[in-house]
C-alpha cells in the first residue's frame, strides 16, 4: 500500500467507528417499567380510601337523619349555648346506626359567604343509642376556639351569632356515613346572661322597695332598712319564713333568667327546685297561720281577762257598799272590812292582768313605735307572757333552718353559674330542708310567740 493511501484508510476507519458508536447509542433499548427506578408516590394511608369526616360533602338522602328537640332534664333542651358549655342533640335516623359507629360533632360559624371556615371537630362526652339504633343522643361541649366571627355571620338576635353543627355517625366497617344531621345553635355569652339576671333581680327588689316605701307606715318598721321592711311581720319582727320565701324566689328567678338567656328556651324548672319552693311556701303559710292563731288567742285571753276584771270590779263594789255601812258588831265590821280589802285587791290584780293581755293583743296587731325589726330576729325568739314580761333566747331551730337554707342557695347559684343549667336538688337535701323547716314550725307552735 502506498504511503499516501494510509492516511485515507485511517480516516475511513475513524468515520466508520464513530458511525457505529452513534448507531449503537441510538439503538440501545429503554429499560422496562419493571426495572425502572421507583418514583416517589403517595403514602399507603393516603392511597387507601379516606374515611368520612367533617370535610365530607353532605348529600341529600331519603334515608337520612335529622336533629329533633329532645334532651334530658339534667341538660334542659337548648337552642343556644355558651362556649365551653355542654349541649345535647337527639339525632333521629330512618336507618339503624351501628352500635360501634364513631361519632364526631363538627362546629363552625354559620356564614352566608361561599368561602366558609373549616369545621372544628369535637368528640362527644356521652352517647346514648336506642335499642333499634334509630335515635342517638349526643352530648358534647361547644368548642371555645371557634375563632373570630366572619363579618356576615348569621344571627338569631343581634347579640346571638349562629354556629353550624354537623353530627356524623361513621360506620367503621363500611367506611361510610351511617347518619349525617345538621342544625344550628346560637352562641351566647355568660356575662350577658349574668347582666340580665342581675337586672331581673334589681327590678324585683325595685318593685318591693316602692311597695314598702309607699305602703308601710309603722314608725318602728320605717326605722329599719328596706330589706328588713320587706320581711317584717305586722308585729314588727323580721320573719325567717318570709326571708326564706324571698330568698328562694330571687334564686329561682335569677337562675331561670340566666339559663334562659344562655339557652334560648323557656327551660323546665327541675323538680328539686319546685320542692324547695314548696317547702318555703308551706313554712311561710304555716308561720302566717300560727301568727293569726296567736293573735286570736291573745284576743280571747284579753276578753277573758276583761270579763274577770269586770266580775272582780262588781265584787269589789259590792264589798265596798257593805263596808260603807259597817255592822255595829265589831267582829262583823272587821269581817266586812277585810272582805272589802280582799275584793279591792283582786279587782286591782285582775285589772292589771286585763291591761297586760289587752296590750299584748294590741301589740300583735299594732306594735309599739319602738318595735324595730332587726336581723337578729331571724334566730332570736321573743316570748311575751300574759303579764307583759318579755323573754329572749337564741332559737337553734331557727339557726338550723337559716344555715341549711343559705348553704343550699349558694350551692344552687354556683352550679347555675358554672354549668349553665338549673341543677336537680338531691333527695337528701330536699329531706334535710324539709326536716329543718318542720322543726322550725314545731318550735313556733310550742312557743307562745
Amino acid at each position: 500500500m502506498s504511503g499516501h493511501a494510509k492516511p485515507k484508510l485511517l480516516v475511513l476507519i475513524c468515520v466508520l467507528t464513530a458511525a457505529a458508536i452513534a448507531f449503537r447509542a441510538q439503538a440501545q433499548p429503554v429499560p422496562s417499567p419493571a426495572v425502572q427506578s421507583p418514583t416517589p408516590g403517595p403514602p399507603a394511608a393516603a392511597a387507601a380510601e379516606t374515611a368520612p369526616g367533617c370535610k365530607t360533602l353532605a348529600k341529600a338522602s331519603a334515608g337520612g337523619a335529622s336533629v329533633v328537640q329532645a334532651a334530658e332534664e339534667s341538660l334542659q333542651h337548648k337552642s343556644w349555648q355558651a362556649e365551653g358549655g355542654e349541649i345535647q342533640f337527639a339525632v333521629k335516623s330512618l336507618v339503624a346506626i351501628p352500635a360501634d359507629a364513631s361519632v364526631v360533632v363538627c362546629f363552625r360559624w354559620q356564614s352566608k359567604s361561599e368561602s366558609k371556615a373549616d369545621f372544628i371537630e369535637k368528640l362527644p362526652s356521652r352517647l346514648e343509642l336506642s335499642s333499634d339504633g334509630k335515635l342517638l343522643k349526643v352530648t358534647t361541649a361547644v368548642p371555645s376556639d371557634l375563632g373570630p366571627k366572619p363579618s356576615d355571620v348569621a344571627t338569631a338576635l343581634p347579640l346571638v351569632p349562629l354556629a353550624e353543627v354537623r353530627i356524623l355517625a361513621i360506620d367503621n366497617k363500611k367506611k361510610e356515613l351511617a347518619a349525617d344531621a345538621s342544625t344550628a345553635i346560637g352562641i351566647t355569652y355568660p356575662l350577658g346572661g349574668l347582666i340580665l339576671a342581675l337586672a331581673a333581680v334589681a327590678l324585683g327588689f325595685g318593685v318591693l322597695y316602692i311597695a314598702v316605701v309607699r305602703r308601710v307606715t309603722h314608725p318602728g318598721i320605717l326605722q329599719a332598712n328596706w330589706l328588713l321592711r320587706i320581711i317584717s311581720t305586722p308585729s314588727g319582727f323580721a320573719s325567717l319564713s318570709q326571708f326564706q320565701i324571698v330568698l328562694w324566689t330571687f334564686v329561682v328567678a335569677a337562675s331561670a333568667v340566666y339559663v334562659m338567656s344562655l339557652s334560648g328556651q323557656l327551660i323546665q324548672i327541675t323538680n328539686g327546685m319546685l320542692v324547695l319552693l314548696g317547702i318555703a311556701g308551706l313554712a311561710g303559710i304555716g308561720a302566717k297561720a300560727h301568727s293569726e292563731a296567736l293573735g286570736a288567742s291573745a284576743e280571747a285571753t284579753a276578753a277573758t281577762a276583761a270579763a274577770a276584771k269586770a266580775a272582780a270590779d262588781i265584787e269589789a263594789a259590792q264589798k265596798a257598799a257593805e263596808a260603807a255601812v259597817p255592822p255595829t258588831d265589831p267582829v262583823a265590821a272587821a269581817r266586812v272590812a277585810a272582805a272589802n280589802n280582799v275584793a279591792a285587791t283582786q279587782a286591782a290584780a285582775q285589772g292589771a292582768i286585763a291591761a297586760a293581755t289587752k296590750a299584748r293583743a294590741n301589740a300583735l296587731k299594732d306594735p309599739p313605735p319602738n318595735q324595730i325589726p332587726r336581723w337578729s330576729d331571724l334566730i332570736v325568739n321573743e316570748s311575751i307572757k300574759d303579764d307583759g314580761t318579755r323573754t329572749r333566747e337564741i332559737d337553734v331551730a331557727r339557726f338550723q333552718m337559716l344555715l341549711f337554707t343559705l348553704i343550699t342557695a349558694v350551692f344552687v347559684l354556683m352550679n347555675v353559674i358554672t354549668t349553665y343549667v338549673i341543677p336537680e336538688i338531691s333527695t337528701g337535701f330536699q329531706t334535710l330542708l324539709g326536716i329543718s323547716n318542720g322543726v322550725y314550725m314545731g318550735s313556733k307552735i310550742v312557743q307562745r310567740s
